[in-house]
């Protein structure tokens, strides 16, 4: 996993890293997601715009990232480096 992050892709990775999701950006501004079975990694879907990664996160409308996460019961990290310790659990 590339430890480059726009500003704009955080929430997006810590959105998706909270469900389980291993997120890849792609080219294009195109992403991936991915989820963990066991000792693989499978892929659940590609070629998502960031809406679309955003939706699947339960952020629709005017619903942020954060505040989807927390309304669905998890904890949003503290820090980045909280987030880069969650995102190598998935």
């Amino acid at each position: 996993m590339s430890l480059a992050f726009s500003d704009l892709d955080k929430p997006l990775f810590i959105a998706a890293a909270l469900r389980g999701w291993r997120l890849q950006r792609m080219s294009d501004d195109l992403y991936a997601l991915f989820s963990r079975n066991g000792a693989s990694v499978d892929l659940v879907a590609d070629g998502l715009t960031f809406k679309d990664v955003a939706n699947r996160c339960g952020a629709s409308g005017t619903t942020t990232l954060r505040q989807a996460v927390e309304r669905d019961g998890l904890t949003w990290p503290a820090s980045f480096e909280a987030f880069l310790a969650l995102a190598r659990t998935v």
